[in-house]
């Protein structure tokens, strides 16, 4: 821990009104969590004239990206960002997967935007439908199973080399932001979607390679399980979010899983700072030590709210972000959204689909910058 030092003009409390004709800026170490310093600028440093080189802010509407699945059933996800840890995907599935996938390289996150269906595993099959996470551990045998009569299909797919993991919550206890007990996991006595032949294949994905096993039997012919790894089903709606009154909460307070040091964090609606000294919004964060997604997901009650529904905002690590000035003109006394974001250690790349839905210029459009 160093030593806590002061100069000029600065606020008595981090992330309270700054000085008049200051904005402050949140300069840290890993995220919120390490050693920090609050700096106060006579300008938002999102104010740019423009950012040239691989920094710089890039964006696409999830909501619109054209995937091979879309058409293909046999097709997988379209990537559009990845590293060596953790890969980000689109899905727009419309028929039944004609194979069980089995992901032997890492586990498996599915977040449903739009549509509902069925997801058929080893142990048992799962509803899915709009803002439902289905975290899927590697190796295990799984179908997606769209209902035709209930889309658009938008699923975002998320795999990780590393577990995913609830994060240990501490002095918040067992039942923020969710109680653990609002886990569904699969049935094994409700109905499954069958295919119509009589061989059954299993795809494999090992090392990024795919390989087939075919059976002459459907091989989800689980008839019991016992144990601790297993799908699961959350519901956003059963995130209850943590608030303050006076001060703004740190992201990762509201940390839905982790995948060794990455993070997958999810921003429920909330109401936001009501004490007279408190800010409405966010400081602005000098971003070191993450590349972060930033993805709206809407309200969940289909009232239309901005930022647009499926956004995605990448921020790599050494950039600037935070409130627009018209974000800050437009403070509200809640989040009317909820708000997905992904914390990654290592550099994102971008794949030739994010490139080929790429929004031109996207770190010039104020309103998008955090």
């Amino acid at each position: 821990m160093y030593a806590k030092h002061a100069q000029g003009r600065i606020s008595r409390q981090a992330h309270t009104r700054a000085p008049e004709g200051t904005y402050e800026e949140h300069h840290a170490r890993q995220g919120f969590e390490g050693e920090v310093s609050q700096l106060y600028h006579a300008h938002p440093t999102t104010d740019w004239l423009r950012v040239e080189g691989p920094i710089r802010p890039r964006g696409v509407q999830l909501t619109e990206v054209r995937t091979a699945d879309e058409h293909d059933a046999r097709a997988l996800p379209t990537p559009l960002l990845y590293n060596d840890d953790i890969t980000l995907s689109v899905s727009r599935r419309t028929a039944p997967m004609p194979y069980y996938f089995r992901d032997a390289d890492g586990d498996t996150l599915l977040l449903t935007q739009s549509g509902s269906g069925t997801l058929v595993t080893d142990y048992g099959t799962l509803d899915y439908g709009p803002l439902e996470y289905l975290v899927i551990p590697k190796g295990t045998n799984y179908r997606v199973v769209p209902d035709p009569d209930r889309g658009p299909h938008v699923t975002y797919v998320v795999e990780t080399r590393d577990p995913l993991t609830l994060p240990e919550r501490g002095p918040l206890g067992h039942f923020l932001p969710f109680d653990r007990g609002v886990l569904d996991v699969p049935r094994l006595d409700a109905p499954s979607p069958r295919n119509a032949d009589g061989e059954w294949e299993v795809l494999v994905k090992r090392d990024g390679e795919l390989s087939s096993i075919f059976y002459a039997f459907d091989p989800a012919d689980v008839r019991g399980w016992t144990g601790t790894l297993a799908p699961f089903r959350l519901r956003l709606a059963d995130i209850r979010p943590v608030t303050s009154e006076r001060l703004d909460v740190p992201p990762m307070t509201h940390a839905t899983f982790q995948a060794g040091g990455n993070w997958i964090v999810t921003m429920a609606p909330r109401p936001t700072q009501t004490a007279d000294d408190a800010e409405r919004t966010p400081p602005y964060h000098r971003n070191v030590d993450y590349d972060e997604v930033i993805v709206p997901l809407g309200t969940g009650d289909g009232r239309p709210a901005e930022p647009p529904t499926g956004l995605a905002g990448v921020i790599p690590g050494g950039m600037n972000h935070g409130p627009s000035r018209s974000r800050l003109a437009a403070a509200r006394d809640r989040l009317p959204v909820y708000v997905w974001n992904i914390d990654t250690v290592r550099p994102l790349r971008y794949t030739d689909a994010f490139e080929a839905h790429e929004i031109p210029d996207f770190a010039r459009r104020a309103s998008y910058r955090g």
